[in-house]
């Protein structure tokens, strides 16, 4: 079930995204807030829908009309921009705005595009048929992932018992760290799809291969108390970056989500004792797994180097989730 999440900001008009191919149940999950909110909903307030697309699902007129919302229709990308949301906001003057976004548009493009005065992005919702992920991320990769890598929410609906919900979580996770992940089966009963990562362990050290480093990474964002204060041991490359100590350093890898033009750098902070080693240097650590502090009060995984070895780059760079 998807939860319209209010923030506190000053706002004139909230506009809350719902994004997916077509039949991925965008109408349908919108259908849904409107009805459990119906009873709450101030009908002195004007809401818009701003669909994108012609789908199957149709929504209930006598619904939207006892709340007071309009249903309008924007099925050119080039032309959804700042000209035309002023066009909505000068004849509904809207509370509340509602896009049902077009899978096949840029997501990411439309959200960094200037609003009318007193607009608000609130909430990010992307919706996924789990039954045809697998196809659309074989031949559509950066498509489909493009609004999953800016939504609040993601959720895949039709699962059943062969879903690869482990599979799915794990680039997903990576791409978006601080998304909300979700699986509705078909009798909608929903779960997170987490599952446990076996630590492999030897002689006290979690040794992390190649293979394992993209699961080790996100159990370790999504569980980090379950590994402050075990030792840590593995391959990676060091990069540099702003507002470290002068002997601290990022160490970690470069997964390749949709292709390897669009790898993205997934690590963590460590701390030398001695010797740092340099920016793109390919190193074999040894670590203990600390709490660690950025600047703005969050705790993270910090890694306090035991043993630092510096080794060959290895052929291919990069790890694949």
């Amino acid at each position: 079930m998807l939860q319209i999440r209010k923030r506190v900001d000053i706002i004139n008009t909230g506009v809350y995204i719902f994004a997916g191919f077509l039949e991925s149940g965008k109408t349908t999950a919108l259908q849904g807030v409107l009805t459990r909110n119906a009873d709450v909903i101030n009908k002195e307030n004007k809401s818009v829908i701003i669909c994108t697309e012609d789908g199957e699902e149709e929504y209930d007129s006598n619904q939207l009309k006892e709340i007071n919302t309009s249903v309008v229709m924007m099925e050119d990308e080039d032309s959804f921009d700042l000209d035309y949301l002023e066009k909505i906001q000068e004849e509904y003057s809207p509370s509340t705005v509602y896009i049902e976004f077009n899978g096949m548009w840029d997501l990411k493009k439309f959200i960094e595009k200037p609003m009318p005065e007193g607009w608000i992005i609130m909430n990010v919702f992307t919706l996924v048929d789990a039954t045809t992920f697998e196809i659309y991320l074989t031949n559509m990769r950066q498509v489909i992932m493009n609004p999953i890598s800016v939504s609040d929410v993601i959720l895949f609906n039709r699962c059943t018992e062969n879903t690869k919900k482990g599979e799915i979580r794990r680039p997903i996770k990576i791409l978006n760290p601080n998304g909300q992940l979700f699986f509705s089966r078909m009798d909608g009963s929903i779960d997170d799809g987490m599952e446990d990562f076996l630590m492999p362990q030897e002689d006290g050290i979690v040794h992390v291969e190649e293979d394992i480093f993209c699961s080790w990474f996100v159990d370790c964002i999504e569980n980090p108390d379950k590994y402050y204060g075990k030792r840590v041991a593995f391959k990676a490359m060091v990069t540099s970056g702003k507002g470290l100590a002068a002997n601290q350093f990022y160490v970690g890898r470069l997964a390749a989500i949709c292709c390897q033009a669009d790898a993205q750098f997934i690590g963590f902070i460590a701390e030398a004792k001695e010797n740092k080693p340099n920016d793109k240097d390919w190193i074999e650590m040894e670590a203990t797994v600390e709490r660690g502090q950025l600047s703005e009060g969050k705790q993270i995984i910090l890694l306090n180097a035991n043993s630092i070895k510096q080794v060959d780059k290895p052929e291919d760079i990069y790890i694949y989730a």
